[in-house]
């Protein structure tokens, strides 16, 4: 009897335990469901958090991840003084507010409040049901305990800010504050907070956007309630229901989209921060548009900004025109492989200056000779048979190049610029590569470009391209020419001649070069100021060639119209004269290069017109005249009368009627060279001799 009666006393207690642990077990086994809030729209930041770019989440929702931190006050304010004024204070579920919602129900013999915590309505959000029963109801309170058990207040709130119901497949306040408003969800205003309170209760029927009057309406009633509860004036509430409501969906930031892309396409939810500035990336992919849109649609641009001391990307713009027919719209141009042409020359005159084979003032072959059966030739198909290698730099000739790779050795300089990231890592075969090299003989993406250059703009060492914040902070710069030597390129590149139509004072001083490849397949122009290294490109994204693009014709000018649209440039900190004073410093051993003799220049010519030359006159046309050797300043005289004088070896002269005409060019020690042509009246395209 003793130990039934002891059975029954202690009874409860084990009935208790017994419901205790079926609690726990079944909190342990069936947690708060999360995957609605984990299924976020992908996002794209700039530095400073500005969005780029959103997408849909893989479930088709605009759900940008939002925290209560990004959310202006005045929403949280108006959120929770409208829907759980006790929210900081009950444990899941306000009794209080419920005990009232059954009996105002009763009373009105309808459902008036279901005396839903924002905890329970963050687990229905989380948990969606059907119907709104009554075992809907306790589950909800169930699952609001586990939410309140788990998590901290702050972070129920971020569930709720981001799984709100606002419309169609708006959910979040972060997606609604943007697709409504066009603005983030810290600068909302207490009218828009207002409107993004009610739109939940009824999202279907007070879409703004559909449904513009019951949206208004519902506003006006948040605002008069915050009014009641002293959280605002009357006079602010008025002035809010003076606001329009928001009658369409505004459209999403939409900038850097390829580079959008690519990160998101291992992390299809992810938010990534990156080192772009946004109004650069904006203000840049407009200058592309605008360049691009006058050529033909096979053509395409790319542009990509790097900050010098860190290499960090500050804009990437991988084409032009991603909505449009244009070739090579949604492809990141800037990390396809194409030739440089000339634009890798600076590397080549780089490690030649550091090797101590060369210096900007030695003097360096422009003629004919021939490299082990390779014999390159000018763009301007023209010889000067010698040139100082700054002048031979600025110029972009190809023989002196030619020169100063053979002696340095293009297996060694490839493996340089491999060792400080500068080229692709398979670029062929060992042995493959030769002395085109120093003339786009190898492929190349802008990004490798960029990067070499930031060892001209610097130190010497190249900072390897980074555009996540994790990626720069582990960045580390990577050896490849000293500091005088880089300083030494910049003076050379500093002093190249501006492009038409930058070539006036009001132009920035950049230190620049262009390339351009066989049969103009690529157009490209680098170059960099005292804070940022800028890369341009134009082309065929099929690599076909255009048999037009030049880099100083096409991409130069594009290159400064980049650097003009910077909102932070920074001159080149380069004191003025420095390169006359390196020219002054040569040293005696560096004087002349390796083989070549001083006193066997290559001969002064005119290689167009030739003499008797008989020419038809064009309307606003003027012939080109082209020398070869000689040195500069060069003078043109017509009949005796001095017309031109110029540094370049093609003088454009416009015959003002048709008749002969003796030309006669001087160059700097008093060298001439002479024909006598006749210009007819006529309009034909042929050139004959007699």
């Amino acid at each position: 009897m003793r130990s039934l009666h002891w059975i029954v006393q202690w009874t409860p207690f084990w009935i208790a335990l017994l419901i205790l642990g079926a609690i726990t077990a079944a909190d342990r086994l069936f947690p708060p469901p999360l995957a609605r809030a984990l299924d976020l729209s992908p996002t794209m930041l700039d530095a400073d958090g500005r969005l780029l770019r959103a997408g849909t989440s893989p479930g088709g929702y605009w759900r940008l991840a939002t925290e209560l931190g990004d959310v202006d006050s005045h929403y949280v304010q108006a959120l929770l003084d409208f829907e759980d004024r006790r929210f900081y204070r009950h444990d899941g579920v306000d009794y209080r507010g419920m005990a009232r919602a059954i009996i105002t129900s009763a009373q009105a013999r309808r459902l008036v409040s279901g005396g839903s915590t924002l905890s329970m309505q963050t687990a229905r959000l989380l948990e969606p049901r059907p119907k709104r029963t009554v075992g809907a109801k306790v589950m909800e309170i169930l699952r609001a305990w586990q939410l309140e058990r788990r998590y901290t207040k702050a972070e129920i709130l971020d569930f709720y800010l981001n799984t709100a119901p606002f419309g169609g497949n708006i959910e979040g306040a972060g997606a609604a504050a943007w697709r409504y408003f066009g603005k983030k969800p810290a600068d909302l205003t207490w009218a828009e907070s207002a409107l993004l309170v009610a739109l939940p209760q009824s999202p279907a029927r007070r879409r703004p956007d559909r449904f513009p009057e019951r949206a208004e309406a519902a506003r006006n009633r948040v605002l008069d309630v915050l009014v009641r509860r002293d959280l605002i004036t009357a006079e602010q509430a008025a002035r809010g229901k003076r606001e329009p409501v928001p009658t369409a969906r505004q459209t999403m930031p939409f900038f850097a989209p390829t580079l959008a892309e690519r990160l998101w396409l291992d992390a299809p939810t992810a938010r990534v921060q990156t080192t772009i500035h946004g109004p650069t990336q904006a203000q840049l992919e407009a200058v592309l548009d605008r360049h691009v849109s006058s050529y033909h649609k096979s053509i395409n641009g790319a542009l990509l900004v790097l900050d010098a001391q860190s290499s960090a990307v500050r804009a990437r713009v991988g084409s032009s025109g991603y909505f449009e027919e244009r070739a090579g719209a949604t492809i990141d141009l800037t990390r396809a492989l194409r030739s440089p042409g000339s634009a890798l020359k600076p590397a080549i005159y780089a490690l030649a200056f550091d090797a101590g084979q060369a210096h900007p003032g030695t003097w360096l072959p422009d003629d004919r000779r021939n490299f082990a059966g390779y014999q390159p030739e000018n763009f301007t198909d023209t010889r000067q048979g010698r040139v100082q290698a700054y002048d031979a730099l600025q110029q972009s000739l190809n023989p002196p190049a030619i020169a100063l790779l053979n002696e340095y050795g293009a297996e060694r300089a490839l493996e340089a610029l491999l060792r400080a990231g500068a080229a692709p890592p398979f670029p062929g075969e060992p042995g493959t590569v030769g002395l085109s090299l120093v003339l786009g003989g190898v492929s190349v993406t802008m990004e490798n470009l960029a990067q070499l250059y930031t060892a001209f703009a610097t130190d010497g060492r190249i900072r390897p391209l980074c555009e996540t914040l994790q990626e720069c902070a582990n960045s580390k710069p990577r050896a490849f020419v000293g500091k005088q030597t880089a300083d030494q390129i910049t003076a050379v590149l500093s002093h190249t001649p501006n492009p038409t139509p930058f070539n006036h004072g009001l132009a920035p001083r950049l230190a620049y070069k262009t390339g351009t490849s066989a049969r103009s397949r690529d157009a490209w122009a680098v170059g960099y100021d005292g804070a940022h290294i800028i890369a341009v490109w134009l082309g065929r994204p099929d690599n076909q060639p255009t048999e037009a693009l030049v880099g100083i014709v096409d991409a130069a000018p594009l290159l400064f119209a980049a650097f003009e649209a910077l909102p932070d440039s920074k001159p080149l900190s380069l004191p003025s004269g420095s390169l006359s004073r390196m020219l002054d410093d040569t040293p005696l051993a560096l004087v002349n290069h390796a083989g070549l003799n001083p006193d066997d220049p290559d001969p002064f010519r005119l290689t167009f017109p030739t003499d008797g030359a008989v020419m038809p006159l064009k309307p606003d046309r003027g012939i080109a005249l082209k020398l070869s050797g000689g040195q500069r300043p060069f003078r043109l005289f017509v009949d005796g009368t001095p017309r031109v004088q110029t540094i370049g070896r093609q003088i454009t002269w416009i015959p003002s009627s048709p008749g002969f005409f003796d030309l006669a060019v001087l160059d700097r020690d008093g060298n001439r060279v002479s024909a006598q042509i006749e210009i007819t009246a006529g309009f034909g395209n042929s050139v004959q001799s007699r």
